[in-house]
């Protein structure tokens, strides 16, 4: 009898940590967007990464999760090349070219009620002489 008890409280137990684990550590509660490193410069070769991260009820990653995420780029379509984008992971890398200006990506995560807009900047590939 005493066996039977402490199976099931144990059961119970388990299955209300697991709920738990699940509701605030994988659930997606947010979606941040990150860009690295956070300027280009016009030198052909620089690149950035723009990725949409889901974030948890810790404000932490969500681990063994991704957002998918739409990307249009708004403004400066001329100062950059797309190297790669991937929807489904919700990642872009774009290229400069040698033109300086701003670049202004708008991203639409899956998870997100509203886009985000991202201003890079692309800085001339030289120092200031003063």
């Amino acid at each position: 009898m005493w066996r039977k008890n402490i199976y099931l409280i144990s059961f119970l137990i388990l299955a209300i940590v697991t709920l738990l684990f699940y509701m605030y550590l994988f659930n997606i509660y947010e979606v941040n967007v990150s860009v690295s490193p956070s300027e280009l410069f016009a030198d052909g070769k620089s690149t950035v990464k723009i990725e949409a991260v889901p974030l948890n009820s810790f404000g932490k990653r969500a681990p063994f999760r991704q957002v998918s995420a739409e990307f249009e780029i708004t403004e400066g379509k001329n100062l950059v090349s797309i190297v790669s984008i991937d929807k489904s992971k919700g990642t872009m890398t774009l290229k400069s070219k040698y033109e300086p200006g701003k670049v202004a990506v708008t991203i639409k995560p899956e998870k997100s009620l509203l886009p985000t807009l991202v201003e890079i900047p692309v800085n001339p590939n030289f120092a200031d002489a003063n």
